[in-house]
Formats: structure tokens, sequence, C-alpha cells
């Protein structure tokens, strides 16, 4: 049962507010909301007065009548269904294998085979020494799909003002990510709208969490809790790129963030890795090491660009590039995968 992508997206009703729905996060000071009712637009400019992009505007009404209209798409049930397809469980194998990285794939990320993940006493120089060993690759267990339309409503109406501003001259310029998972065109799921950058990437965390994330949506404000480097003492890392959602291109970088349990069906341990639809728009590609949160928030939120591409691979020659969302509403939770990793 493929994806209801048929549908009208982008409503705008004519005469209804569009209240601003810009959300700065930040671990050392509250949470800022733009109090923004209406777009005004800047003549010339896709932003409005109060400094944010049109894209960061959306009616409430236009996100309730998607949502009606959705009510009637091809879904025959709500929230997460498992997958029998033969076809998309084939091209969800191939996808896993071919994103895996066999060589050159561990980072501090992945833990210390001594004090394991953020282990007191383990410094970048012990966890390199006594790298986790990587697995040589990943057996799909199960796959369950994210029929909440909710969520698929807010992220067809974002999608859709992003792709107006992609349009405009000059058009937004094509980025090739995660090229493996087209993949997935030919396994019963609609195409990806490559005008305005949209793409399948991975997202690996506990299974619990992952259940979560198809409900409510990614919460920006967790970036940096989970497995991510952290300094001792600190019960938070500083996410490289600000406080956003962290996508991986490959099943590999994804992995290291997946938390093993006990699968009672089959009798074994298991992970989980979500598959999402982004839409990435104008990416502003980060290639060097210097990295400055908030300025790259600005481009987000008062300037032309919708996502961070993370290439720490072109000139760095790091194992892996990364995408960062910060606008929840450009993500869609499409795949459920459960997983068993083999050495």
């Amino acid at each position: 049962e493929a994806f209801p992508l048929g549908l009208p997206v982008g409503l705008d009703l004519t005469g209804e507010s569009r209240p601003c729905r810009c959300q700065v996060h930040s671990n050392d000071e509250p949470d800022l909301f733009c109090n923004c009712t209406d777009y005004k637009s800047v003549e010339d400019s896709i932003l409005c007065e109060c400094g944010h992009k049109a894209s960061m505007h959306r009616s409430a009404a236009s996100q309730s009548s998607f949502a009606n209209l959705v009510q009637q798409a091809a879904w025959a049930s709500e929230g997460l269904v498992e997958v029998t397809e033969e076809e998309t469980l084939q091209s969800l194998q191939e996808m896993l294998n071919y994103t895996h990285k066999a060589t050159d794939n561990w980072t501090r990320d992945r833990g210390c085979s001594i004090h394991g993940v953020n282990g007191t006493g383990c410094s970048l120089a012990c966890a390199f020494k006594n790298q986790v060993a990587v697995p040589k690759g990943y057996t799909l267990r199960k796959v369950y799909r994210n029929q909440n339309r909710s969520l698929w409503a807010r992220y067809c109406i974002a999608r859709s003002f992003i792709a107006k501003e992609c349009a405009r001259p000059p058009a937004a310029e094509r980025r090739e990510v995660a090229p493996e998972t087209e993949l997935l065109d030919s396994g019963g799921l609609a195409p990806l709208d490559e005008a305005c950058n949209e793409w399948r990437l991975f997202h690996g965390t506990k299974h619990e969490a992952a259940r979560d994330i198809c409900s409510v949506n990614f919460r920006p404000t967790l970036a940096g809790s989970g497995a991510t480097w952290k300094a001792a003492g600190d019960e938070r890392g500083a996410p490289l790129y600000g406080l956003g959602v962290y996508f991986a291109e490959k099943s590999t970088k994804a992995d290291e963030y997946a938390a093993p349990f006990l699968d009672a069906e089959w009798g074994l341990e298991v992970n989980a890795m979500l598959v999402v639809r982004c839409v990435g728009g104008r990416t502003n590609a980060v290639t060097t090491n210097d990295i400055e949160p908030e300025s790259l928030r600005r481009t987000i939120f008062d300037g032309p660009n919708h996502s961070v591409l993370g290439d720490r691979v072109s000139s760095l020659r790091k194992p892996y590039r990364e995408v960062v969302i910060y606008d929840r509403d450009q993500c869609f939770p499409e795949l459920l995968l459960i997983y068993e990793r083999y050495y």
C-alpha cells in the first residue's frame, strides 16, 4: 500500500492568517518563539517583516484542511502498520546493503570496547585505540509503515511552501544526497521531489524512541542527549551544527545511535532505525571545521536556507556526511526498520 502522495499539497487559504512557526532552541537559553501573527512580505524578498521566511509561516486553516483531505487517503488504518509486500521488503534490504560502509566506518560515537559510549575515564584517544567493532552488515527482520495522517499533512504543507521558495530564481541547486535510497522508488513508495531536494535518510535511536517519533515527530531539543560524544560529567553533548534533527546518508552511521533490544517473536537481539523523508530545500553545505551554530541558525530562520548538509567527507576526509533539519515539519518518519546486526 503506497503512500497517498497524489493529493494536492500546499493549501494556503486566502484571507487566513499565517502565523510564524519559528522556534529557536538552545542548551543555554530558554526556547524562543516568534510572536508574528501573520506573514507580511518584505518587497522583493521571501522574508516576512518579522525576519523569517515565507515557509516558516503556515496557517492553522491550511493544516486543518489538508488533514481532512488526508483522511480520505488510501491508508485503511492509522498508526504503525507492518509491511508485508515482498517488493518493498526486498528493496529495503538492498538499501541497507548499499548504504553500509565497509571501510573507514568508525567514529567516536560508536564507542570504546572497554568503556562503552561516553564511559567514565574514556578519552578520545582511548576510544580510538579500542574501537567497538562495526557490524559487517544488517539483516532486516520487520518493517512498519507510519500511517500518521496528522504528521503527513504538516509535512506536505511545509514541503509545498519550500518548493515554492526553491523555484524562485535562481532555482535551488540540486544536491545528491543518499542516492542509494532511491532504490525505494521501485518498492511501492512514491518517488521523491528532486526540485526541492527531498531525500530519504536514516535516523538510529532506541526502539521506544523510534515509535514515539512516529507518533509525535522529532524533538530538536533532544539533540545531543543520546549517543553523541559528551565531555566528562556532561549529560548532553554539543551538537556540531546546533540543535536540530540529525540524519545520516549511511545506515552504518545511523546504526551508531541504535540501542539493542530483545524481539520476543524472533528471540533475537535487534535494533531500530527510521527511514525519514526530509525536505532539504536550499541546503547550506558546510565542508570545513569552521562551524558557528548561531550563524547557521540565522541562514535557516532568517536567510535563504532550509537545512544544513554537514559534508565532512570532501575536504576533511571524515567517514560520513549528515543532514540537519531545524523545523520538524520538514521531516516525516516514513518507515520503522527492525534489523539484526551481523559481524
